[in-house]
């Protein structure tokens, strides 16, 4: 049977639900806050950074109190791409010394390097069922002279006992099933997962140890007050002596502090159909996925019901439903042979939100509140990580348990002209593409 270039469904509802809306196991059922409550600690925000947070929180004895704006993962985490991808995004393991110190650097390296691991050791000990595979996370390298860089990145990861090599170009080619790659670097503890499964299951396995947690519940305020923290939603308040704010790019919202600290990069998330027998043996044949080094980045991966996953970054020149269908389509043609006429049966909004490090963070804002801004699109496997670290830093007071370090929040120079600085850019590579 051949389908149609855009499904009907696209055409009648030109921008989608995110594919893990049809995928994923449905959530616990979360009431909204009502009356007053009090809490040792708040959490503020129910993504993966949040609910990985009152997660191990609760695990730990603590009473933690957890409100989201909507339901578990309906912002950025339930958007995204669901890779795991233990690496950095500007850095390597020698590289970030020099902008953080030795010691300060090998600490994050260490974390980052593990954080795939974690997720997928997390998932098993809460029996969370969302499409997770451990099959391998690559960057390819498009230009023999970064085919070297990756050689010598390899060097550094395996030097520090992660799981990490380079593929060469012809086994490469075979891997993916493009031949627009001379090599790549491979993540062995990488993976994908269905990342809207990911955050309700961490919901889930939290309120099951004890967390209480409210969803339609948006903070209307949050101000110290009596030497504690008062947050006020539409149905009640939350009294809390310390606070953990986890909305990501909603932190700004809660905090004057946090205000103008990030960036929003927005892309276009797709999946196909499912592929028939031919593209499966010819497309990640392996599994695993990647995300390329292009300045119009490409990424791929398959889930468990065989539809492709990609992206690509929102620019100024590709406006129109119509138009963002096409080109889901006209990349998908790009890199594989064996898909000449796609369908595209998914396609919605994406958002990561990066600071101009592009390194997680977690800042302090005095008078025990601190604020996790982990995302820069690698926030499945850090912000699980950080959270699980922010926990036992809340319980012990002991700093160390933080591989980031916190600071306090500085605002982007030029925070309006620098929040259209990416989409600027993304339409200056694709009209290099």
């Amino acid at each position: 049977m051949q389908h149609r270039s855009i499904s009907r469904a696209a055409r009648n509802n030109s921008v989608t639900a995110p594919l893990w809306t049809a995928t994923a196991a449905s959530g616990p059922v979360l009431a909204p806050l009502a009356g007053q409550v009090e809490t040792d600690i708040l959490v503020i925000g129910g993504g993966i950074a949040g609910t990985a947070t009152a997660l191990h929180l609760a695990e730990r004895g603590s009473d933690v109190v957890l409100v989201e704006a909507g339901q578990p993962g309906d912002g950025a985490t339930g958007q995204s791409g669901g890779l795991i991808a233990p690496d950095y995004i500007r850095h390597s393991p020698e590289t970030i010394g020099q902008v953080l110190g030795q010691e300060a650097g090998e600490r994050l390296t260490q974390m980052i390097g593990a954080s795939a691991q974690g997720v997928f050791d997390l998932i098993e000990r809460h029996n969370i069922d969302c499409d997770a595979r451990q099959d391998g996370f690559y960057t390819p390298a498009h230009t023999g002279a970064l085919a070297d860089t990756q050689r010598g990145y390899a060097n550094q990861w395996r030097a520090r006992g992660h799981d990490v090599d380079f593929v060469a170009g012809d086994e490469v080619r075979r891997m993916f099933g493009t031949d627009r790659y001379c090599g790549a670097l491979r993540f062995a503890r990488g993976g994908s997962l269905n990342p809207l499964a990911y955050v309700r299951g961490l919901a889930a396995a939290a309120a099951r140890h004890g967390a209480r947690l409210f969803a339609n519940s948006p903070v209307r305020s949050l101000e110290r007050r009596n030497g504690g923290w008062v947050c006020r939603t539409p149905g009640g308040t939350v009294r809390a002596g310390r606070v953990v704010l986890a909305a990501n790019g909603g932190n700004a919202a809660l905090h004057p502090a946090m205000r103008r600290t990030t960036l929003p990069l927005h892309v276009f998330q797709f999946a196909t159909a499912a592929l028939d027998a031919g593209q499966r043996e010819a497309i990640l044949p392996q599994g695993g996925a990647f995300t390329d080094k292009v300045p119009y980045l490409f990424s791929a991966r398959l889930d468990g019901h065989g539809h492709l996953i990609s992206a690509f970054p929102m620019s100024f020149l590709v406006r129109g439903e119509e138009a963002r269908f096409r080109e889901a389509q006209r990349r998908l043609k790009q890199h594989f042979a064996t898909m000449p006429d796609p369908q595209i049966d998914y396609l919605w909004r994406g958002l990561a939100w990066v600071n101009t490090s592009f390194l997680p963070e977690i800042y302090d804002l005095g008078d025990g509140a601190i604020a996790i801004q982990a995302c820069n699109g690698r926030g499945i496997s850090t912000n699980s990580v950080i959270g699980a670290e922010v926990a036992e830093m809340l319980v012990s007071g002991n700093r160390e348990a933080l591989s980031v370090q916190p600071r306090e929040p500085s605002p982007v120079r030029f925070h309006a002209g620098a929040a259209l600085l990416p989409k600027l850019l993304m339409s200056m590579a694709y009209l290099s593409n």
